[in-house]
């Protein structure tokens, strides 16, 4: 299999990142490190981020797919609760 072995790729004028307008594969062995802000657009799949070997702060999206059964650390409301603060905060709670 042909390599191309090198230190840095810049675009042609030599000031800025090169385009990928092909797309980029990364086999599963291989890693992703981003060492500033990632900023994308289109679609992005992730099978698995790992917070504990990563630092994660603000993850903002214009979407998001899936029923987040597997989020954790998300301050929930109980349902008792959720009936509870309807009914207290509920101006007219038994008005039809």
């Amino acid at each position: 299999m042909p390599r191309i072995n090198v230190d840095t790729i810049v675009n042609r004028n030599d000031d800025g990142a090169p385009e990928l307008s092909q797309g980029l594969i990364i086999p599963d062995s291989g890693n992703v490190i981003v060492e500033s802000n990632l900023n994308t657009s289109g679609i992005v799949t992730a099978i698995h981020l790992d917070t504990n070997t990563m630092q994660v702060g603000i993850i903002t999206s214009g979407s998001f797919v899936g029923d987040g059964s597997n989020l954790t650390g998300l301050p929930i409301v109980s349902a008792g609760k959720a009936i509870a603060l309807k009914i207290v905060l509920d101006p007219l709670p038994f008005r039809s």
